[in-house]
């Protein structure tokens, strides 16, 4: 069997914690080689998934031949310098979130995709997540305008790197696109107004973006969804949760492991699922196998990627200005 032979630029906590070990579960994917500046790092994530060599180097890992597909799993802020890299180089990219920290690298990474035609999918598993999948099966039974909430919070280190604005970008462009992703998902059509209320709620004298807000997301037909993302939240109490609302309907997604839906052909059904959380990873990850196997349409891909970064630069935009901002049509164009 043909495999997707993967290399990898980062070796951080999420890589080897959640990418790796999924990559290694499946028998699409060979890992061949893992890169990070920290040599230690690099060794350490070799060994991890017995991979055939690390490097401290780039190039090493985009001029490999054998490597079909890069991870880029670095800070926010390299991300669409290495999509570029990697594109140019002839590589398929999964990039986690976000695209970019601006609407200018999107448009860079977009361009240089394009050009090269290799697969491209960002990090947004959420809105591929089992539950989410079902919920959408569910939407798609009814008719009407749809209302729908999602909470994510828990206690966010002051100190965090993603909390500086020129490296992570702050919580909404670096975690908070998730939310808007899962959000368009939902919805048949496209969002056209973000307004947020809020601020900076932790130490204003170490962070300095804004790290917690009401967000309510406007779609073209009248849907609306509204997040709340809170950085000073409670880590005893679930991190998230979605309701949505639609036709004298209810569904309840609580924490990614249990699921309720109320009003579908006159039944309510109760799902529980407490021994696994199923945040849409390995599903994301399986069809970007079978998308470079078999050179069909990758998950999560520009389109995708863009539409969750242009809201969150709204967020941010909204939360300076105070008002509504809109989001126009050819903004979301690839």
């Amino acid at each position: 069997m043909k495999k997707v032979t993967v290399g990898f630029i980062g070796c951080g906590g999420f890589a080897r914690n959640m990418h790796m070990p999924i990559l290694m579960d499946n028998e699409k994917y060979e890992i061949k080689a893992v890169m990070d500046i920290n040599e230690d790092a690099a060794k350490e994530a070799a060994e991890q998934v017995s991979a055939e060599y690390f490097t401290t180097d780039i190039d090493r890992i985009l001029s490999d031949p054998d490597i079909d597909l890069v991870f880029i799993t670095t800070r926010h802020d390299s991300h669409a310098a290495l999509c570029v890299k990697a594109a140019k180089a002839g590589k398929h990219i999964m990039c986690e979130k976000p695209m970019a920290l601006n609407y200018e690298e999107c448009r860079l990474v977009i361009e240089a995709v394009k050009k090269a035609g290799v697969k491209y999918t960002i990090g947004y598993n959420r809105g591929l997540a089992p539950m989410v999948t079902k919920a959408k099966e569910l939407l798609d039974t009814i008719n009407g305008k749809v209302m729908a909430y999602h909470r994510i919070q828990a206690p966010f280190p002051e100190t965090h790197w993603t909390h500086i604005p020129d490296i992570g970008g702050g919580r909404f462009v670096g975690e908070g696109c998730h939310i808007f992703d899962l959000f368009s998902r939902l919805m048949d059509s496209e969002p056209v107004k973000v307004y947020a209320a809020g601020g900076t709620f932790l130490n204003q004298d170490i962070v300095k973006i804004p790290d917690s807000a009401n967000v309510t997301i406007t779609f073209a037909d009248g849907s609306v969804a509204t997040t709340l993302i809170a950085s000073t939240g409670c880590a005893k109490f679930e991190k998230e949760a979605t309701e949505i609302y639609c036709d004298n309907k209810a569904i309840f997604i609580n924490g990614f492991k249990e699921m309720s839906y109320y009003g579908f052909d006159g039944h309510d059904k109760i799902e529980y699922n407490f021994d696994k959380v199923d945040k849409g990873q390995m599903v994301e990850l399986d069809r970007l196998a079978d998308a470079i196997l078999n050179d069909t349409e990758a998950p999560n891909g520009l389109s995708v990627a863009l539409k969750g970064a242009v809201i969150s630069y709204k967020v941010l935009e909204s939360l300076e200005t105070g008002m509504p901002v809109e989001i126009l049509p050819e903004e979301l164009k690839i």
